[in-house]
């Protein structure tokens, strides 16, 4: 049996243990900063607050759904990108009628990025984020609507 010299075992321990605590989620400041980039994204769209949904995606951020064509019935993916979707916030296409009870669920987060499900009256949406200079953002979105699934 090889033995490991004790002051070898006990560095390699605590590096691992500083490796393990710098990769580990960091509590409760990241599930605020989540949960409120996320609120930002639904409450922005559903506000028409330009500003919110602005802060809250970065800049490459991608929206897509799968629906089916109406004529075909072939499924096809719909597509937003971050530009429209600001621009549609602002022209207050997404304005619900005071529909503002959401449930933000943070399902998983690891370092800098997260996945996070919101519910609201209108939507299911799955947000991916990310730390991105320093804040959270919503770098892709899956979504669909409440009532008629995969529409």
């Amino acid at each position: 049996m090889t033995r490991i010299p004790r002051g070898r075992f006990f560095g390699g321990a605590c590096m691992a243990l500083l490796l393990l605590s710098l990769a580990a989620p960091l509590g409760a400041a990241d599930d605020d900063a989540i949960r409120a980039a996320a609120l930002d994204y639904a409450e922005g769209w559903l506000t028409g607050d330009e500003e919110r949904m602005s802060r809250a995606l970065h800049p490459e951020m991608l929206k897509r759904r799968v629906v089916k064509e109406l004529l075909s019935d072939e499924q096809a993916v719909q597509m937003l990108d971050a530009e429209t979707l600001v621009r549609a916030t602002r022209e207050g296409v997404g304005i619900g009628g005071g529909l503002l009870n959401f449930r933000v669920a943070i399902l998983d987060q690891h370092g800098d990025m997260a996945v996070v499900r919101v519910v609201s009256e209108l939507y299911v949406e799955y947000l991916h984020m990310v730390r991105w200079e320093g804040r959270w953002v919503t770098l892709s979105v899956l979504w669909g609507t409440i009532a008629s699934p995969g529409d």
